[in-house]
């Protein structure tokens, strides 16, 4: 795995337990205070960033174990809006 790899899967492994944390374990808003400049920062991205992203997001994803956080994981680019062409 290089940097890149392991920073995708970094980053991915983070959003997941966020996304998948109870409610009353961390504030909602407190999610989506976390998430949400990530979220932003990442559509900043070119479209050639964005698709690499996506990439890296996928080869993280294979790399996932439990089925519940790959599925999130696999989700990540489209909640993201990394699909949406300019």
């Amino acid at each position: 795995m290089n940097t890149e790899q392991f920073m995708a899967r970094a980053f991915a492994t983070l959003l997941v337990s966020i996304d998948l944390t109870d409610d009353d374990e961390l504030d909602p808003d407190v999610a989506a205070a976390l998430v949400e400049p990530v979220a932003a920062m990442a559509r900043e991205l070119t479209p050639e960033g964005r698709a690499n992203l996506v990439t890296l997001i996928h080869i993280a994803a294979q790399s996932e174990t439990d089925p519940v956080r790959q599925r999130s994981m696999l989700a990540l680019p489209e909640e993201f809006g990394l699909l949406e062409e300019d």
